[in-house]
């Protein structure tokens, strides 16, 4: 006998999206028709699948999401979204920048390196002028007044602006997403470093990139603790191990924090999407005792929030 459960319950996570987030913006990019460098052929593809997910799997709203393809993200239009960004986005919000294309990176006389994400009007023999630099995404992040700032580059280039810090652990830390939801994060993944080449396959349809972020997000394969939150982080720590397998070793992801701020940008499933995702491949009785046991989670996360309180 087929089962189709819809689960309608009051309860929920003892932390949902609204209580970290007022508000959620992307500023989605994919450029595969440059007017000067090498045609990509996926990356308007992977633009698409981020901005899907970000409607479906986390409900951004559709008018905060801001999708630049190929002719429209030239620089001055990729600017223009950046600055919309830093207007509209409040102190309790969250905002997403994907970009997918190509990057580049110049040799600083000193021996250090700058990154350029290219717009499809760039130019490599003046990045300075016709690119936008790493230098201008941590201005854009610091401007802006969002409590967190997530760039995802599906792009490879060198001088990225990251630095390390500590973390909390989740197994071991109280309230642990009530504690790295607090403070301000500006954090960043990119596809790979400088040297390495972005990989895209006929057979995937994307670039390895955006389709582990496809895995990692939509299918929750970054949920590594399957506590029902993807932190940046884990999503950093997924990214490097699945991206530098598929691609064969041609590209590690790299990713870090823009500034010293030790909060983390989070994507929230709802208990239904989990639901959902994990029965979809089981008989009736494996999906009834799934689902038994969601509501038994969900029973003691409310108690014991109720008991916190």
């Amino acid at each position: 006998m087929s089962l189709n459960i819809l689960l309608i319950t009051s309860l929920c996570f003892s932390v949902t999206t609204e209580d970290i987030y007022d508000n959620s913006w992307a500023l989605i990019i994919g450029i595969d028709k440059y007017k000067s460098v090498k045609k990509l052929n996926y990356a308007v593809k992977d633009a698409q699948t981020m901005q899907d997910i970000l409607l479906k799997t986390f409900a951004f709203p559709s008018e905060n999401i801001t999708l630049l393809i190929n002719e429209k993200a030239n620089k001055q239009s990729i600017l223009q979204s950046f600055s919309n960004i830093t207007k509209n986005a409040n102190e309790n919000d969250r905002v997403v920048i994907f970009f997918a294309g190509h990057g580049e990176t110049m040799d600083l006389p000193e021996g250090g390196e700058m990154g350029y994400l290219m717009p499809v009007d760039g130019d490599r023999n003046d990045l300075y002028l016709s690119s936008i630099g790493m230098d201008e995404l941590k201005k854009i992040s610091l401007m802006s007044k969002a409590k967190h700032v997530l760039y995802l580059v599906d792009a490879c280039y060198g001088g990225i602006a990251a630095i390390g810090s500590r973390g909390l652990e989740p197994e071991t830390t109280p309230n642990y997403i009530e504690k790295i939801t607090k403070d301000k994060s500006r954090q960043v993944i990119t596809a790979g470093g400088r040297g390495e080449k972005v990989i895209e396959k006929p057979e995937w349809g994307h670039s390895a990139f955006t389709l582990n972020l496809n895995r990692g997000l939509k299918d929750g394969r970054a949920d590594y603790n399957a506590d029902g939150y993807i932190t940046a982080n884990e999503l950093g720590l997924f990214l490097s191990e699945k991206v530098t397998i598929d691609s064969e070793n041609k590209q590690t992801p790299q990713y870090g924090r823009m500034t010293s701020q030790e909060g983390e940008f989070v994507f929230i499933y709802s208990e239904n999407i989990i639901v959902n995702q994990q029965v979809a491949n089981n008989n009736d009785d494996e999906k009834m005792d799934l689902i038994l046991d969601k509501l038994d989670k969900l029973e003691k996360q409310a108690s014991d929030k109720i008991t916190i309180g």
